[in-house]
């Protein structure tokens, strides 16, 4: 058909459900309630393929994607492929558009903008509420992405039960609480918290630069509380975990507690001194390559005065914190990384690094609460720059460390070579220290032991060089050459006479040859003075020599408290010598 000129196009206007349905061919229709702009279809006969229904024309008011009624994944990413989404090629699932972007959720979506100014806090807490408190129903909830960004927050933020939260791995994805100082001459939006001093305030309405901290409107103070000026204080967490209506402490309740939560790919980082994440009666979370990083450095972290930790826990005998797991995370610049006296079970870190902190983990203290931490597992993590332990197991049970590693720990960040306390330290039975690794060796270990167990039914297993089964040590059995014709005698072993006063030494000799053995116990106590005052040193051994002798003679001497195991050896012998050592005290 010919194009056909209209010399005058007619055009109506009313409200949406009054405009003729159709409208004449290409007359104008504009829906004055909906702003929505139509023209009509033309006939059948003039070639339009529906006659009966207006067009509508896009304008900026026109919902694009409630239009988008058939999106049906291709999989166009490669030359030749071809996904088939439904039964038979022939017959594809499709969605509305929609549909499909409701299918995840983005946190800018609610308001957040993560350009490290804007306050984001509110638009995060908001969208944990839409998404998972509204309703009980497991359809209207969704991810939680976080693009790349730095979100700055002035607040705690609330994690619900089953919320799930991802970012774009910690170095983009970062939960920024960062306070900054007050001062008159700027403006300030509702709800930023500021510090002035030592105090925190935080802004009731927007505040007009030029105002001063205890400046009014309408009777009401801009700052801290609105009726008496008094300063709010800053927040305890960055992050904690919240009920099904974001409620936290005795607010928490079954079956509404804190479960099933998983935050992954993101960063938290605070400039202030506060604890990272608390873990509240909450149960079958999981952190996945989350950094938690506070704003302690090594010249503040001498000393545990300021008292706050990477990761926090909370209980009740009825909603007992369990199965939560740290995997991949990285914690620094607080006290702890951890430290609990609470009631958890299966608790889990793997993985993690722990660096430039005061202690690494602490479980337990003074009073355990019901039994406090049980079943905690600290596997695979590394620990750096820790100015005394890296693992406290104080007043309770049930823990074990495995195959972690100790680099400059216990040191007061001195290095391996200046050791000023033990680097595991557990005093309580039934712990198992097995597989663990450290920077620090025997010899740097003399006066502070890489692990001690304070004399309880423990068990450790010390850089692949002692076995300890409570009081009882048995060193790794070592092979040392013994040179024939040895003048004066020559050291073998020593060890500490106020750490340990006793050993026994089960040794086997097997000269060049091989035809001449001898074994045997060397018992050893030290004396009752630094000098060797009433020394003992005992050798009960057979050989298979016994008329001319193997011609290897053993002694012990000690001075200054330090003891030590020696041999001589007559001329034209010389062999392997075969020990391990064993003690109790």
């Amino acid at each position: 058909m010919a194009i056909v000129q209209i010399s005058r196009i007619t055009q109506r206007k009313g409200l949406e459900e009054d405009l003729p349905q159709p409208l004449a061919p290409a007359e104008l229709g504009w829906a004055v309630d909906t702003r929505q702009l139509y023209i009509g279809p033309g006939t059948i006969a003039e070639g339009s393929p529906d006659e009966r229904n207006n067009v509508e024309i896009l304008t900026e008011y026109s919902d694009i994607l409630a239009t988008q009624t058939a999106y049906t994944y291709t999989g166009q990413t490669a030359t030749g492929y071809s996904v088939q989404t439904g039964p038979s090629a022939g017959s594809p699932v499709s969605q509305s558009l929609q549909s499909r972007l409701d299918s995840y959720c983005v946190v800018s979506d609610f308001g957040a903008t993560g350009n490290g100014v804007t306050d984001d806090t509110a638009a995060i807490n908001r969208a944990l509420y839409q998404l998972y408190c509204v309703q009980p129903n497991p359809q209207i909830r969704r991810s939680l992405f976080f693009p790349a960004g730095s979100y700055l927050i002035t607040n705690t933020i609330l994690v619900p039960p089953y919320a799930m939260l991802y970012g774009e791995g910690p170095e983009s994805s970062i939960l920024n609480f960062f306070v900054t100082a007050w001062t008159s001459t700027v403006a300030y939006a509702a709800g930023v918290l500021v510090k002035s001093g030592s105090l925190y305030y935080r802004s009731n309405f927007a505040v007009p630069a030029g105002t001063l901290l205890t400046g009014q409107v309408g009777g009401k103070y801009y700052w801290g509380d609105e009726s008496t000026n008094a300063p709010n204080g800053l927040p305890s967490y960055i992050m904690q975990t919240a009920s099904s209506t974001q409620q936290t402490g005795i607010n928490i309740v079954s079956p509404d507690e804190p479960q099933n939560i998983l935050i992954s790919n993101m960063n938290m980082v605070t400039n202030q001194i506060m604890d990272g994440v608390l873990v509240e009666r909450a149960h079958d979370c999981s952190f996945t390559n989350v950094g938690i990083q506070g704003p302690l450095i090594k010249t503040t972290l001498v000393s545990a005065t300021d008292n706050v930790a990477a990761v926090r826990w909370a209980s009740t005998s009825a909603l007992v914190s369990n199965h939560v797991t740290f995997e991949n995370c990285n914690f620094g610049g607080f006290t702890y990384g951890t430290n609990t006296q609470q009631q958890i079970e299966g608790i889990t870190f793997s993985n993690c690094r722990f660096d430039t902190l005061y202690q690494g983990v602490y479980l337990g203290g003074a009073t355990p609460v019901n039994g406090g931490p049980t079943g905690v597992r600290i596997i695979t993590n590394t620990f750096d720059n820790i100015y005394v332990q890296g693992i406290v197991i104080d007043g309770v049970s049930l823990n074990t460390t495995t195959n972690n590693v100790f680099y400059d720990v216990g040191n007061h960040f001195n290095g391996a070579a200046l050791a000023a306390s033990s680097i595991i330290d557990i005093d309580t039975d039934n712990n198992v220290c097995l597989g663990d690794m450290f920077e620090r060796t025997t010899a740097q270990a003399t006066t502070y032991a890489r692990i001690n167990l304070n004399y309880t039914a423990s068990i450790a297993m010390d850089n692949g060089y002692r076995l300890q089964q409570g009081t009882y040590k048995r060193e790794s059995g070592v092979r040392t050459l013994l040179l024939p014709g040895t003048s004066p005698a020559v050291t073998l072993y020593t060890f500490d006479a106020v750490v340990t006063r006793a050993v026994q030494i089960n040794y086997t000799f097997i000269s060049n040859s091989g035809n001449f053995v001898r074994t045997g116990t060397y018992t050893i106590v030290s004396g009752t003075t630094s000098s060797g005052t009433g020394l003992i040193g005992s050798d009960q051994s057979v050989d298979n020599d016994s008329n001319s002798g193997i011609g290897l003679t053993l002694s012990v001497t000690e001075s200054s408290d330090i003891v030590s195991w020696k041999y001589v050896t007559a001329g034209g012998v010389g062999g392997y010598l075969y020990y391990s050592v064993t003690s109790l005290a």
